[in-house]
């Protein structure tokens, strides 16, 4: 398993039992741009008993200000992330730019929104991911 896999691992544990988060981390790794650009700019957080979590405060304030931001992504990709914080249900901030999103991240975007409203089982039931 390589280093991201195993990031995503942890994360994923972290944020088990709440859709929101559960989503979130879902949609930054399938994405594959995000988590290691966390990492890199130290917006992941390990704690002592092994688990990771994601700064979501700091990288909400990074996605209001992306140009003061460590952090190098496109606009798209900078949608992802928006998305991400807006989904954990603790950030508020514009989507207005997901037109600017592509097929495969659309259905990125829809499948985590619908994880997030009615858990992974209801979201997979739903074939977002198919083209």
């Amino acid at each position: 398993m390589n280093q991201i896999n195993a990031l995503s691992a942890r994360l994923g544990e972290r944020a088990a039992g709440s859709w929101q988060e559960e989503a979130a981390v879902w949609l930054l790794a399938e994405h594959g741009h995000w988590l290691a650009e966390l990492q890199r700019t130290q917006l992941v957080d390990a704690d002592a008993d092994g688990s990771s979590r994601i700064a979501w405060r700091q990288v909400t304030s990074a996605c209001l200000y992306p140009r003061d931001s460590a952090m190098v992504g496109t606009l798209s990709e900078w949608q992802v992330l928006r998305l991400a914080c807006v989904l954990t249900g603790r950030h508020a901030l514009s989507l207005a730019d997901l037109d600017s999103l592509d097929e495969t991240n659309k259905r990125l975007a829809l499948h985590a929104v619908a994880w997030a409203a009615g858990g992974r089982a209801w979201a997979d039931s739903l074939a977002l991911l198919a083209p």
